[in-house]
């Protein structure tokens, strides 16, 4: 145990422990950067990061560092800068039902994990199981996200001229940014997908003109001329296996969509996402690959 912030006020001594964790987070190898520190009053119980123990979240190691030394968390506060995970899909026990058994009373989280599988599932069981939620300080959360852009960026926005992608529709205004590549000046395509059913998502362009849907084609090469498509809904609806086109200046993008998770109103278990596998098409004479 070792005293950090000293004698200060509650908000100050808050603040101090959310900007060691983040420091924490900043040790993480790879691009998934996550710390997690276990306070009581001003003192520090213990720290983790992510990457610190191979196959250990960044909470774990914390909990199992205070463990190790026999300490009482009851009471206890805990500071992570990623939401703690609660996925069920997994073998492994969940940082937030860790947390919980722990004793631990309140969670400062930097950042809502962007995971369609994990998004908010953390908070709603930690707040279902009597402990209390907090958010750090809008300026460390900006410190957060700066520290873990890489990761976050995977569920927003992808590359290449032919891949695929899964992300949460009801995240990011519903916004996924596909480019060519990850150079500046790539060509890129905003595409937006909005909430429609169990099986069908609305692919948005905002006004006509801009997106289209390839009835009854399945396969990227089943559409000779992405431009003879109807382009006059602002909004088309595409079923599961259906093919949605945007298209710009540099061209069009062809998105197929391969499998929905709904949101709740329509059958769905929380877990909310669209997967996607996409195509990009450059306009004759853009050579931005």
């Amino acid at each position: 145990m070792d005293h950090g912030p000293g004698t200060h006020s509650c908000k100050d001594v808050e603040r101090a422990f959310a900007a060691r964790a983040i420091e924490e987070a900043r040790k993480s190898p790879g691009n998934a950067r996550v710390g997690a520190v276990i306070a009581s009053g001003d003192s520090t119980l213990a720290t983790g990061y992510k990457g610190e123990v191979e196959g250990l979240h960044a909470e774990q190691v914390a909990l199992q560092k205070a463990r190790v030394a026999d300490t009482n968390l009851a009471g206890a506060s805990l500071y992570t800068t990623l939401e703690p995970c609660a996925n069920s899909r997994t073998s492994r026990v969940p940082c937030a039902e860790l947390i919980a058994e722990a004793g631990i009373t309140v969670v400062h989280i930097g950042e809502y994990d962007p995971n369609p599988q994990v998004n908010r599932l953390g908070w709603k069981y930690l707040r279902d199981h009597g402990v209390q939620l907090r958010d750090f300080p809008a300026d460390l959360r900006e410190q957060v996200r700066d520290a873990n852009t890489d990761f976050t960026q995977v569920f927003t926005r992808g590359t290449g001229m032919s891949a695929g992608a899964k992300f949460d529709f009801t995240m990011n205004g519903g916004q996924f940014t596909i480019s060519v590549d990850e150079q500046p000046n790539s060509a890129s395509w905003v595409t937006r997908w909005s909430n429609c059913g169990a099986s069908a998502i609305y692919m948005y362009g905002g006004t006509p003109g801009v997106v289209a849907l390839a009835r009854y084609a399945n396969q990227f090469n089943e559409i000779d001329d992405p431009d003879a498509l109807d382009y006059g809904h602002h909004s088309p609806k595409i079923d599961v296996g259906s093919i949605g086109v945007m298209r710009n200046k540099h061209g069009h993008v062809l998105c197929k969509v391969t499998a929905i998770e709904p949101t709740a109103d329509y059958g769905g278990t929380g877990h909310v996402s669209v997967t996607i596998r996409w195509e990009i098409r450059l306009a004759e004479g853009d050579s931005r690959r």
